[in-house]
């Protein structure tokens, strides 16, 4: 079957034999249709009469969340008020200027620079600390939260590969949180319901959850469900838990794609804004692994535009001699382990191959096989797997999460 499939911008034409191709996994098409807004701006008005400083956390560069459309609708109830605009960005670099148009819109943007925020996981200046959940995080947030009498969240609901999906309670963890307040909460990730479009006994998403119920503060969230196009689905607003649940429910069936059978290999091509760099393409690999036998070849594509991102993971994946070391936990406190550690436990089930834009060496450096194009990198899978290999294609591997149909998921 000759195939022809984008990376980067740019075409490439594989040809994979159709006794081998079991699939290519692509989600059944969402219902998209017009949403109203004027029932949001309604709701928002009514909880925001009572207030005058307000708090509006927004999803960083990172994320496909339609923030302009929801903000120039509310722009006005906003500009009445006191209003702050807070940028999550949890571990990642400050937004450039370009990406602030982008998160906001350029009218919004041009309206409220001056009151733009970005965070800073790693100032203390910034931070205050909230207290220690049952899990033993030690919870310090953006102390803009003191400053506001109420906040207001705007986040998109897409899969995660442990937090089990984006959105509600992870704009506060990791999005606003101290640097070390992440890495606590991250290094729960390896339990067993640590998963994408996992919540029910996932660790990590109690925890988050749990520091956001000791916020004593009024909260109205907005949360957005779109599908793989990043066409608008549904919305969700109010209570911050509820939403985020009712949005979860939504979502599922927009990502999740049922498979009968695993197969030899999975090329996972990434689209944006999942291929901006190496830190944000490791979800490739584990949405793939569900759809992966053991001992299989799981190929990630992605243009990685930006190159790397954060460098942690890597620096903790090359201190060792073998991935398999950093699974006994005693690195956990290692910045960056928490990736690394995601990535070792991949690689007792699979090997790794890339087609990305990072240098060979680096890539070899982090026990992965790098390859130039896709048709090498299939053509190298088939020779180490034989040629009665099965394959699935993942045309969008950002937006899908392969769900064997004997497992069932606790959302």
């Amino acid at each position: 079957m000759e195939l022809t499939l984008t990376r980067g911008g740019k075409r490439e034409t594989v040809f994979i034999p159709e006794e081998n191709l079991l699939g290519i996994l692509i989600p059944p098409p969402a219902s998209e249709k017009e949403i109203d807004l004027t029932p949001l701006i309604d709701a928002t008005a009514e909880f925001l009469k009572n207030h005058s400083r307000i708090l509006v956390l927004l999803n960083d560069y990172t994320r496909p969340t339609p923030n302009q459309t929801i903000l120039r609708a509310l722009l006005s109830l906003f500009q009445s008020r006191d209003t702050k605009f807070l940028i999550c960005l949890g571990t990642h670099r400050p937004a450039t200027t370009a990406e602030l148009k982008t998160i906001l819109g350029e009218e919004t943007f041009h309206q409220t620079e001056n009151r733009i925020v970005q965070h800073d996981a790693r100032d203390p200046a910034q931070l205050f600390f909230l207290g220690k959940t049952d899990f033993g995080t030690e919870v310090w947030l953006n102390r803009a939260l003191l400053w506001a009498s109420a906040v207001i969240t705007i986040n998109s609901i897409e899969p995660h590969y442990f937090a089990g999906y984006t959105g509600g309670r992870k704009a506060f963890i990791p999005g606003i949180a101290r640097y070390e307040t992440i890495i606590q909460n991250h290094n729960l990730l390896l339990h067993p319901a640590s998963r994408p479009l996992s919540l029910k006994g996932n660790p990590v998403h109690e925890d988050m959850t749990q520091a956001v119920r000791m916020l004593n503060k009024p909260i109205f969230s907005i949360q957005i469900v779109q599908d793989q196009k990043h066409n608008l689905i549904s919305l969700h607003y109010g209570d911050i838990f509820q939403s985020f649940q009712q949005a979860c429910a939504r979502a599922y069936p927009i990502f999740a794609t049922p498979i009968k059978q695993k197969a030899d290999i999975v090329i996972s091509i990434l689209l944006p804004p999942y291929d901006i760099n190496f830190y944000q393409s490791q979800r490739a690999v584990e949405f793939a692994l569900p759809a992966l036998k053991p001992g299989g070849i799981q190929i990630t594509v992605s243009a990685c535009r930006q190159g790397i991102g954060n460098d942690e993971f890597i620096q903790v994946l090359q201190s060792v001699s073998h991935p398999d070391q950093l699974l006994d936990g005693k690195m956990a406190n290692h910045p960056g382990w928490h990736k690394a550690a995601r990535l070792a436990r991949a690689m007792q089930q699979a090997k790794l191959y890339t087609v990305m834009g990072v240098d060979d060496k680096l890539i070899k450096s982090v026990f992965m096989q790098p390859f130039h194009s896709i048709a090498d990198a299939i053509n190298h899978a088939l020779t180490a797997l034989g040629k009665t290999a099965k394959i699935y294609l993942i045309p969008d591997a950002g937006a899908v999460v392969p769900v064997p149909a004997d497992e069932k998921i606790n959302t």
